[in-house]
């Protein structure tokens, strides 16, 4: 059986190459957001699932869902704006920025709807309540615009040390 220690290990390696995809989709105007914008969903959902883990949460309880994100990446980003110390009014604002932008990086996830009201993600066409069907090529993102934000370029550059703090 595997130890906690493996799986924060597996999942931070994962979320290590997910985010350096999305950071090489970023740099191609050639490919769609949709795509850029799946990898940074899935680096950040291993990278809270690894904290979680290491933080004493069972591993087997992470296999299964997707709705993580929302709730930690935040714990996250503070722990790494608290390390590289942050003046609290800067990591505030940073902080505010992280949860709003957490919350829409959880949604481009299909299995996450809001009870229906956000049927928008990354890899499926969905329907909306008019009946018209809506492709993710053809979508804007409410995260490509955050990530544009000085706060969102902030969490940018505060993801993959994250990440190399669990791979150590």
């Amino acid at each position: 059986m595997s130890t906690a220690d493996e799986w924060v290990r597996g999942y931070a390696r994962q979320s290590q190459a997910d985010f350096e995809t999305f950071l090489k989709l970023q740099s191609r105007s050639d490919v769609p957001a949709c795509h850029h914008l799946l990898f940074l969903q899935m680096a950040c959902e291993k990278l809270v699932k690894a904290h979680l883990i290491q933080q004493g949460g069972d591993p087997a309880a992470f296999q299964t869902s997707h709705a993580y994100t929302a709730k930690t990446l935040g714990l996250v980003i503070r722990h790494e704006l608290t390390i590289r110390g942050f003046k609290r009014s800067q990591a505030a604002a940073i902080l505010s920025h992280t949860k709003r932008m957490a919350q829409e990086i959880e949604l481009l996830v299909p299995a996450v709807k809001r009870a229906g009201l956000r049927p928008d993600n990354c890899e499926y066409p969905w329907e909306d309540a008019n009946g018209q069907v809506h492709v993710p090529l053809d979508w804007s993102f409410i995260p490509s615009s955050l990530l544009l934000a000085m706060a969102g370029r902030t969490l940018l550059k505060l993801i993959p040390t994250a990440i190399k703090r669990l791979l150590n």
